[in-house]
């Protein structure tokens, strides 16, 4: 079978196209709803060890921290429905444990890390502009993530402060959850910041979905929004589009606009050249998953593991599109991988280090 190596926001019409489910989102079959009361139904949870727990150089205990994490996992359903099922056995689920491996580890030596599996909506639904149903499966998805953030506020929080993460698709509702969720409510005085990595933020949308919250100006800021997308020095998305969610519905918005980033070597907006020379990136690990398989559908339970790039530095800087462009010799050797200079399947692994810094960083500024 053909491995694809692309980005979610890669133009291979061909593997968009063949990925259409072939009914539209009413007459399709939905998935069952989980019920976040029951452990079984959270990818990762506090108290139980799981790939969020994967670490290339510390061992992490499980006893419980003082801060939490509300985790969103991106797309990793590449099949002809409009909605992935909760399926252990799914090529789907098994992605959902690759990105707690590579992306929420970064969260984990300070939070506890609550995930919850969701509908997740295909990857087609991004593509899918001539109907509404790309927005209706987006909407199931944001469902299922609005009912385990309540339940992850009534029953698991407790009250201690918090932060929100999610990449791409996790992202995209992530957006949405803090709008209806956290800004103007009363869970926003236990909000620290959120890390909304590899999907727009426009910043002329910004002020009217978050009146009471800022864009992170620096490493220590609280209350905020940190937002970046990647790619290799020079890389442009000048006529690219992308959905995006506001209170007043869906829209298509230019992917090259004033957007919320910053660059996660300096935790700023400026637009010179940084490297951070304590920076970890890591690559995953693993006996028999190819995640640049797309057409996979059955879990292969794979052992996962996450190492440390050694002897390959990068640096990076935010360029005058609102994006963070890269170079130096890990880009080099990695870039191979990417889809025209689109980096977005390396936007946290590349950064994971800054990020586990960056995140004591802000829990410590935000208890002192």
């Amino acid at each position: 079978m053909t491995k694809k190596k692309l980005s979610p926001w890669n133009n291979n019409l061909k593997f968009i196209h063949s990925l259409k489910p072939e009914t539209n989102f009413k007459s399709n079959d939905h998935p069952s709803k989980p019920n976040y009361l029951k452990r079984s139904n959270w990818a990762a949870f506090p108290g139980i060890d799981g790939f969020q727990n994967l670490s290339p150089d510390n061992s992490l205990s499980l006893d419980e921290k003082e801060f939490d994490v509300f985790f969103i996992h991106p797309t990793g359903y590449f099949e002809k429905n409009w909605n992935s099922p909760i399926d252990p056995t799914s090529a789907a689920f098994e992605r959902t444990g690759s990105h707690l491996a590579t992306q929420a580890s970064a969260f984990s030596e300070t939070c506890n890390v609550y995930a919850p599996y969701y509908r997740q909506a295909t990857y087609f639904s991004f593509f899918n502009t001539d109907s509404n149903d790309g927005f209706d499966a987006l909407d199931l998805a944001y469902k299922d993530l609005s009912d385990a953030f309540k339940i992850f506020l009534q029953e698991h929080n407790n009250g201690k402060p918090f932060f929100i993460a999610g990449h791409s698709q996790g992202a995209l509702h992530g957006q949405r959850l803090i709008n209806e969720f956290v800004s103007q409510k009363d869970s926003c005085k236990n909000f620290i910041a959120a890390y909304l990595i590899g999907y727009i933020l426009p910043t002329k949308h910004f002020d009217g979905m978050y009146p009471d919250i800022s864009i992170s100006k620096s490493n220590i800021d609280q209350q905020v929004i940190i937002s970046w997308c990647t790619g290799i020095e020079g890389f442009r998305r000048s006529r690219a589009k992308s959905l995006f969610w506001t209170p007043d519905g869906w829209m298509l918005e230019p992917m090259e606009q004033s957007l919320v980033c910053q660059n996660p070597f300096s935790w700023n907006d400026h637009l010179d050249w940084v490297d951070d020379p304590n920076n970890i990136s890591i690559r995953l690990k693993s006996d028999k998953l190819s995640l640049a398989d797309y057409y996979a559908t059955k879990n292969t339970y794979s052992k996962l593991s996450i190492e440390a790039i050694t002897g390959l530095s990068f640096e990076a800087r935010i360029s005058n599109t609102s994006m963070v462009e890269t170079r130096g010799p890990l880009i080099e050797k990695i870039k191979r991988f990417a889809n025209e200079g689109d980096l977005h399947n390396f936007d946290i692994s590349l950064f994971w280090g800054a990020i586990r810094k960056n995140v004591k960083e802000r829990a410590n500024a935000y208890a002192s």
